[in-house]
């Protein structure tokens, strides 16, 4: 689902399997990212909802192991450079 297509339908969804993952500590966390950087949220939840469906998570997910997750999407993220 690319980040430019969510519509509000969609981001509920999100939101709602987010809170049955995380739990409040991280629930706040993963909402301040998203003030900041929704493509980086949608990364994130993403990872977390798919995680979650295939049983790799310990639910609900706490803070720190949030914060290990978005270490990691930081981390990982290609760096595109483009000259005009």
């Amino acid at each position: 689902m690319p980040e430019q297509e969510v519509n509000a339908e969609d981001m509920k969804k999100i939101d709602l399997m987010l809170y049955r993952i995380l739990d409040s500590n991280a629930r706040e966390r993963i909402n301040n990212v998203r003030l900041v950087n929704i493509e980086r949220y949608l990364q994130v939840a993403n990872f977390l909802i798919n995680a979650a469906q295939a049983n790799k998570l310990d639910l609900p997910v706490d803070d720190s192991t949030l914060k290990q997750i978005l270490l990691q999407a930081v981390n990982s993220r290609d760096i595109n450079i483009v000259r005009k």
